[in-house]
């Protein structure tokens, strides 16, 4: 059976989420005319949602009825009215996926979803995203109305047509009844004798909700007389929820306290680095300390893995003549980072690596503007980590010499804040990243240049000291 990636508009042969290719038939003419899936079960099993799922989204995408059977002799059967192409499909198929199928943190077909107080909440088992998922299509009605079971079905109960009889039937018994009526025939016995099944189970029905009623009753008075004894329970929790509330709080504000003594024996440290009349071994603890938090440091943005990331992905950038696009790049960086596992500061920091080697200018982050702003936007990145990304960039290659304009690109691009930007550069340290002190020192008249009120006719001479 040929196989697709989850969704088909994934071109990379290795891709690991594959599914059935759709196969359509069309059938009968004229206005009876229909299309058959003949294996909608199999696509569905291979996404993880009930065959139902996609047979619906399908009819109210093209607007025409759809059937659904899986019987006994006849297996599986998804028919939908009107004759239509299996591409057709195959779109559709994609647009579902998107909507119901496709995690929208990590892009990959790893979503549960259940419903709850009337919303269908979903949960990713690769990246661990968890959120609500469209609620105004109408199939989300119909996911409401049937919620899955979990395992590639629906919940017992839900859209069960089982013991009904079917529309023809029920016309037959009714003109057999009309006929012996008319006939003069006392039809009162064959309803009984007919539905004998049918008192069975009213009359055993019947008993179970007496047997319950009678349970409820039992269990109402019981918790009447205990009801005293849990209103005392019930304060105590509450008491003991706000004693633990309050101990969090104590806890949460001592760790603010510390964080914040151990930051300002940091500064007093550094303050104290260039007196001479320290002693030897107040130096050496002092190099030994600062070479310890350096290497930690450096695990974190100078490894090996990083280092092969960026080898891997402008060999990628080459492959592709030095312009891939930006869904592309965007998709083969993501398998990257969900490979070796680093977070989006360092994700921007391989990209800047592979799209710019060791050449950085401003004409080139203008250029490459909407690459770079895909993985800023879905990262949801603030102004500190985009700076964190170039300062690291910038530490490597030393580009400092087109640094201050590269900013200002960032800047009128809408990537970066003034205000953020003044506040990173001001209250920072040479413990705030890589390359921080240099680029301060160069990012020196940008910065001055923000902080001028009404410098329109400036943004031509200061900017651009330092270029």
């Amino acid at each position: 059976m040929a196989m697709v990636n989850i969704p088909s508009t994934v071109s990379d042969m290795q891709y690991r989420y594959k599914m059935p290719r759709l196969i359509t038939k069309i059938e009968g003419r004229g206005n009876g005319i229909k299309t058959c899936i003949c294996n909608m079960g199999d696509v569905a099993r291979a996404v993880h949602q009930p065959p139902q799922y996609t047979l619906k989204w399908f009819g109210f995408e093209l607007g025409a009825q759809t059937t659904y059977t899986n019987k006994e002799g006849e297996g599986e059967r998804a028919i939908i009215n009107g004759a239509r192409d299996t591409q057709v499909f195959q779109e559709l198929l994609d647009k579902f996926l998107e909507k119901y199928v496709l995690c929208a943190g990590c892009h990959l077909p790893e979503i549960d979803y259940s419903v709850k107080k009337g919303d269908i909440m979903a949960k990713c088992k690769a990246c661990g995203w968890a959120g609500e998922l469209d609620p105004t299509h109408k199939l989300s009605t119909f996911i409401l109305k049937n919620p899955p079971d979990g395992r590639g079905g629906l919940k017992e109960g839900a859209d069960d047509k089982a013991g009904k009889p079917d529309k023809k039937a029920r016309q037959a018994a009714r003109l057999a009844k009309q006929q012996k009526q008319a006939d003069g025939e006392d039809v009162s016995e064959d309803e009984d004798a007919d539905s004998d099944g049918e008192v069975k189970k009213k009359k055993e029905k019947k008993e179970k909700k007496d047997k319950k009623d009678k349970k409820e009753k039992k269990e109402k008075k019981k918790k009447d007389k205990d009801g005293e004894d849990d209103d005392e329970e019930d304060g105590e929790k509450v008491k003991k929820e706000k004693k633990e509330k309050k101990e969090k709080k104590e806890k949460k504000e001592k760790k603010e306290k510390k964080e914040k003594k151990e930051k300002k024996e940091k500064k007093e440290k550094k303050a104290k680095k260039d007196d001479k009349s320290d002693d030897s071994e107040s130096e050496a603890g002092s190099a030994s300390d600062k070479e310890e938090e350096k290497g930690t440091e450096e695990l974190k943005w100078d490894d090996d893995d990083i280092a092969e990331c960026v080898k891997n992905m402008r060999a990628f950038v080459e492959s592709h003549d030095g312009k891939p696009s930006v869904a592309d790049f965007f998709e083969e960086v993501r398998m990257q980072q969900l490979a070796k596992i680093f977070d989006h500061k360092l994700r921007l920091y391989v990209v800047l690596g592979a799209l710019f080697e060791d050449s950085m200018d401003a004409k080139g982050v203008t250029a490459k503007k909407k690459m770079i702003d895909k993985f800023i936007s879905n990262g949801g990145m603030e102004t500190d980590d985009i700076l964190w990304s170039f300062n690291c960039y910038l530490h490597i290659h030393k580009s400092g010499k087109s640094f201050n304009m590269v900013l200002k690109a960032l800047y009128d691009a809408d990537m970066i804040e003034d205000k953020a930007t003044i506040k990173y550069y001001e209250d920072g340290d040479e413990e705030s990243g890589p390359g921080f002190d240099e680029a301060k020192k160069v990012a020196g008249p940008f910065l001055k240049w923000l902080a001028t009120p009404d410098s329109d006719s400036e943004s031509g001479s200061d900017a651009s000291d330092s270029s």
